[in-house]
């Protein structure tokens, strides 16, 4: 079997890290693996492209520069395609798996992807396509993120923001998204499957496209991250100011980051320590350090390690791989509700909060927010998230998917 995952990035963003993780796991069972990404920082080669095996970069720099050029007028990427890939793909003699993750965001114009994939399964039968939905695109006329926004049930009829990822300067939603809808259909009626990895995001997906049609494999750490925990020490019991992270790849936007609530535990003072992990960060004051934005995920898991708890306020993600992360880390989440934060925290156990609470909770050592939002200790409250977040879990269980097609 040969599989190529396909991604808008190699290794940023949540998306990134499952594709790029199913595919180094892959290549560690002996399998045949290939990862295709649309463009890295700039439209350049990713940064990380020469840390990894069998990647490639698929689109020139100015075909993505234009779709980011045009995007915010026509709300879709009006260039890219996958066809200079379909000589090779018929050509291969085995099965070929082919899996997408995010296609959009400057890469790929979707009537070309359904196209090629018509033209694939014509002319070799034993393809297989399969479609992890990493956010709600496949729903909306535009927005990637919903952000609290129903519109998509009633067709886009008018956006509450043009801010909302990816941001534009002219709603055309309404316009595109029965044309949108009607290529998810025919990638259906092409055999592709789709998946999920959180159960919100194939509940929507579902009631537009047909009862059973998304099914749900959460996302799961990847391979290098547990090799980091495994060698983590486990932080002596720490006295004195709690020390609490907020973690955003943009701290500005507030879709990510409750900004009047970060700016509230700032207002604590001397009562908490904040450490912020990401960029342009807008807090500032003697109890903030701000570190940046670190690509360097070891340095980002020793510096997590040392916190007492991380807040996560988003409302727009779908499965936080972040989340994952600092819970198998052993660091409690206190995490605002959202769909996205109750689904991965019910695994180890744990619950949202009310924002009111965050207050109260931040004030309080590592030992004492576990007891009090996973009902345990934390030595158990640590093993029983690593277990829960496994990416061997995650793998398996799309190995058996793949195998089964």
């Amino acid at each position: 079997m040969n599989i190529l995952q396909f991604n808008v990035r190699l290794a940023e963003g949540g998306a990134a890290g499952v594709a790029l993780d199913l595919h180094q796991r892959a290549l560690n069972q002996g399998m045949h693996s290939r990862f295709i990404y649309g463009y890295g920082k700039g439209g350049k080669k990713s940064v990380s492209h020469d840390q990894f095996r069998q990647v490639e970069k698929h689109t020139p720099r100015l075909v993505s520069m234009a779709n980011i050029a045009l995007f915010r007028f026509f709300n879709r990427d009006l260039f890219g395609n996958l066809n200079g890939l379909y000589r090779q793909i018929v050509a291969t003699r085995e099965p070929v798996v082919l899996h997408f993750h995010v296609l959009h965001s400057y890469w790929l114009n979707l009537d070309e992807v359904v196209a090629f994939c018509r033209k694939v399964r014509a002319n070799k039968a034993d393809v297989t396509f399969v479609w992890t939905l990493h956010d709600h695109w496949s729903v909306t006329g535009r927005c990637a993120f919903l952000d609290g926004c129903d519109g998509w049930k009633s067709g886009c009829v008018k956006c509450p923001t043009l801010d909302n990822y990816p941001p534009v300067k002219v709603d055309r939603a309404r316009h595109l998204v029965a044309d949108k809808r009607c290529c998810f259909n025919e990638m259906l009626a092409l055999g592709c499957t789709f998946i999920s990895p959180s159960q919100h995001v194939a509940d929507a997906f579902n009631s537009l496209y047909g009862a059973g049609q998304c099914r749900i494999i959460n996302n799961g750490i990847d391979v290098a991250t547990e090799a980091i925990l495994a060698q983590l020490p486990e932080p002596p019991a720490r006295v004195g100011t709690p020390k609490i992270a907020v973690v955003a790849h943009d701290l500005r936007y507030d879709g990510k980051t409750n900004q009047k609530l970060v700016s509230q535990m700032v207002a604590l003072g001397d009562k908490i320590e904040l450490h912020t992990f990401g960029k342009f960060s807008p807090f500032n004051g003697p109890n903030v350090t701000n570190h940046g934005f670190v690509t360097d995920k070891k340095k980002l898991m020793s510096e997590l390690n040392q916190m007492d708890a991380l807040v996560f306020s988003s409302r727009v993600d779908n499965y936080p791989l972040i989340l994952c992360e600092a819970l198998s880390i052993g660091v409690p989440v206190i995490a605002t509700h959202s769909e996205a934060a109750e689904e991965v925290l019910r695994k180890s156990g744990g619950v949202t909060v009310d924002a009111s609470q965050v207050l109260e909770l931040v004030q309080l050592n590592k030992a004492a927010i576990a007891q009090r939002l996973f009902g345990t200790d934390l030595a158990a409250f640590r093993a029983r998230s690593r277990e829960a977040y496994s990416g061997k879990q995650m793998l398996e269980e799309y190995v058996s998917f793949y195998q089964s097609l």
